[in-house]
């Protein structure tokens, strides 16, 4: 208690215009939530004469059936939110905000935060760099189409037209990105750049950070996105498919992998490729997830390949990948946690990496050919094919280890998801998304 309200006095005297700070917290349905409290209550808090509770909506409601709920208990649930002071920031929108990323309880659980995601990547950051002394850096691509307020793509006169073309950045849009990347900069966010992706869509790389300040950041960084355009009347939509006719969204990971030998940064590439069924299940994490197994988006094949963005992991260099198979409507703790602990399945095992470097076009190549390079396996075409194959990954209960719970529940959430959005039509569908990414 001592030090933590040491980190927010000190954090507050260097901040005397903050007035309120929120307390964020990612559910299991990918979906940012908050309580913005006055900084008073914070105090107290910090001290522990207060605390801050929460209802069982606040982690394991899906989107599809929101405000409806369907928890795994038979009662009434209370959470506890438990804020990491060393994570606060100035919000970036808001001169007298600042945000905190919060730890997530449930009230009289077995084991304390065992089914927090921001646990199970603290936990697992832990184990990388206690087993096996490495440590990783993580930078987020973000893609981004811009809607107006009848959820249609915009049409300025100066449109995005293509890969890294001006065409789209020379009037209004290239203001509004200068406006977010000033915002990301009063938040503490580095950009490493930004361009326009495809027609209709931007993409805003951030700068490399430690693996949990790049989550912080990126959450932090998604909200800056969406409040700016908010003020300027447009919707900046990151859901995986939002439009019929345009581009998809993905939300790659680039992760760096420091202090290993090429055979070691083998096993963990290894280990991550073994278990890609599983793992889209947590970075594709809903319905629509799915328009992006194709080639020059999370690919149809598991494989990995310099360069290549027709593969779900694209080789940088011998310790630099870029995962491809995640989206906005991931909840970037859990699946950033789960690529590294399938790693380390891979540096435990020392599984051999089977796959080849592949820098073809797969679609191009023949069955044979694809086989030389590994590429045997398609990835899943459906959130349900990918929940099988997590379900049926026998390895996971090793690597998931104290978070059994929170795997079941976040399970229990997507068979949900897959059930009733299947019910849905297509548009009914998308504007669901909409509303919540």
């Amino acid at each position: 208690m001592s030090s933590a309200l040491q980190k927010l006095e000190e954090f507050l005297r260097l901040n005397p215009s903050v007035d309120f700070i929120r307390f964020q917290w990612v559910d299991y349905s990918g979906v940012l939530r908050a309580r913005f409290v006055p900084t008073s209550r914070c105090l107290r808090i910090a001290n522990g004469r207060s605390a801050m509770c929460l209802a069982q909506n606040s982690m394991i409601i899906p989107i599809s059936t929101a405000p409806v709920i369907f928890s795994l208990s038979d009662y009434h649930e209370t959470w506890n939110l438990l804020p990491d002071w060393s994570s606060l920031r100035i919000c970036g929108t808001n001169a007298n905000h600042a945000t905190a990323m919060c730890f997530v309880d449930q009230k009289d659980a077995e084991l304390e935060f065992d089914k927090c995601p921001r646990t199970m990547l603290v936990l697992a950051l832990r184990r990388l760099e206690r087993e096996w002394g490495a440590k990783v850096l993580i930078g987020f691509e973000i893609e981004i189409v811009l809607l107006d307020d009848s959820n249609n793509v915009i049409k300025p006169m100066d449109r995005l037209n293509g890969y890294s073309r001006i065409a789209g950045l020379r009037a209004e849009t290239l203001d509004l990105v200068e406006e977010i990347v000033s915002a990301l900069k009063k938040a503490s966010i580095g950009v490493h750049h930004f361009h326009a992706e495809v027609r209709d869509q931007l993409e805003i790389a951030l700068a490399a950070e430690p693996a949990l300040e790049a989550v912080d950041s990126l959450v932090l960084a998604q909200e800056i996105i969406r409040t700016i355009c908010v003020r300027r009347n447009l919707k900046a939509t990151m859901a995986p498919k939002p439009t019929f006719a345009g581009p998809s969204n993905g939300l790659h990971l680039h992760l760096s992998l420091a202090k290993v030998g090429r055979a070691s940064a083998d096993h963990f590439l290894a280990g991550v490729l073994s278990h890609m069924g599983s793992l889209c299940a947590f970075g594709m994490a809903n319905y629509d997830s799915y328009a992006r197994a194709v080639s020059d988006a999370a690919g149809a094949w598991i494989g990995f390949g310099t360069d290549n963005r027709d593969l779900p992991v694209r080789k940088i260099d011998d310790a630099h990948w870029e995962f491809r198979m995640m989206d906005s409507t991931a909840n970037p703790y859990i699946f950033t946690a789960a690529v590294l602990r399938a790693a380390m399945d891979g540096l435990a095992n020392r599984t051999e990496l089977t796959w080849r470097d592949c820098k073809f076009f797969p679609h191009l190549l023949d069955e044979k050919r694809r086989a030389q390079f590994g590429l045997d396996k398609r990835m899943p075409a459906t959130l349900k094919e990918a929940l099988e194959c997590l379900k049926k990954d026998t390895a996971i209960e090793t690597w998931i280890g104290e978070e059994e719970d929170l795997l079941k529940w976040y399970i229990s959430v997507k068979d949900r998801e897959v059930e009733e959005f299947g019910k849905m039509a297509n548009e009914q569908r998308r504007l669901r998304f909409l509303g919540y990414f």
